[in-house]
């Protein structure tokens, strides 16, 4: 069968020319993350993100794995190659991203101590960004008549004919596969943009600055000389579903026991600091401490609010509460 001259085409348009819509996956990604600025919850923060997630990873995956036009105008122009159809490819974007994402969350939670609305965002975009530039070079490969392109119109029609054409049984089959992975993919995107409350905390920590320059969890002081200041640092690493301020006192406590119950008898407040902090984010402050109190097993403690701290820090009040343990010499 002799094949189409192709000189009887029309010029390659300005879609063929140009990855478009690949351009139009970058931008998106541009919108997803000013959107991401927004409340928690909002509309155009759960669209963008939805759409962000259950489309865009397959979409580049489909391009990069199929740059040819789809099967019809291959079949017109008697090109050889990987075929499939418009309806096929929006199919695939769909279901390429359903399993795309959890093998992205997994490695979220590889790389990471937790999961973030930033860090979820950062590894779903950097997959489409990096998948993308592939399919682009993929595409711009191929002469340009054979260059996948958007053709909107035609993609419509092929969004239409999927649930006006055929048996009805297809018909309703086709809906409720449409709408169940959309429902789906909303209520993961819903997920990662709004944490649920039960989800969302705060990770406290007292910190020393080692011989290496690096913080770490360990070597705490434990004699100190009465107003002589030592080097200790606290850090804040959020996980609530909003930016949050916080408050940190921190104390010198004299306390006594009594059948395991501690009581404080005399306490000196020496700290008082308010930062805020985004969601995933993490907040080291370097301090000074010295203890104006004298006396063995004195307890330094820090107490973590969430917002101002009104009234006596304690332990039944604050949202966080940390302590080390030390002598403090010089009383006279």
């Amino acid at each position: 069968m002799k094949r189409p001259n192709h000189s009887t085409r029309n010029e390659p348009s300005l879609g063929q020319q140009y990855p478009l819509d690949l351009l139009g996956v970058g931008l998106f990604l541009v919108v997803t993350a000013l959107a991401l600025l927004l409340e928690a919850g909002s509309v155009p923060r759960v669209v963008t993100s939805v759409i962000a997630i259950c489309f865009l990873p397959g979409y580049v995956t489909t391009a990069a794995l199929f740059p040819l036009c789809d099967r019809e105008e291959l079949f017109r122009r008697g090109i050889e190659g990987p075929r499939i159809s418009l309806r096929e490819r929006g199919a695939l974007s769909i279901g390429l991203s359903v399993a795309l994402v959890p093998i992205i969350a997994l490695t979220i939670g590889r790389v990471t101590t937790g999961f973030s609305t930033r860090g979820t965002f950062l590894m779903i975009a950097g997959y489409t960004a990096v998948v993308g530039v592939l399919a682009t070079y993929r595409r711009l490969r191929l002469p340009e008549a054979e260059r996948l392109y958007v053709p909107v119109g035609a993609w419509g029609s092929e969004l239409v004919d999927g649930v006006t054409t055929g048996s009805r049984i297809s018909r309703v089959l086709t809906v409720a596969l449409v709408c169940s992975v959309v429902l789906a993919g909303g209520t993961f995107a819903f997920a990662a943009a709004t944490p649920v409350d039960g989800e969302t905390y705060t990770d406290f920590h007292l910190l020393t600055d080692d011989e290496d320059g690096d913080y770490v969890s360990a070597g705490y002081p434990e004699e100190l000389e009465r107003d002589e200041p030592v080097e200790l640092a606290w850090g804040i690493e959020s996980y609530e579903a909003e930016t949050t301020e916080y408050t940190v006192v921190t104390m010198i406590e004299r306390v006594s026991e009594d059948d395991g119950q501690l009581t404080r008898i005399e306490t000196a407040e020496v700290d008082r600091t308010t930062t805020t902090v985004a969601p995933g984010e993490q907040e080291i402050v370097d301090q000074e401490v010295a203890s104006p109190l004298v006396g063995e097993n004195l307890r330094v403690s820090y107490y973590l609010y969430r917002g101002d701290a009104t009234g006596t820090p304690s332990e039944d009040t604050a949202y966080r509460h940390l302590h080390i343990w030390v002598d403090v010499n010089g009383g006279s």
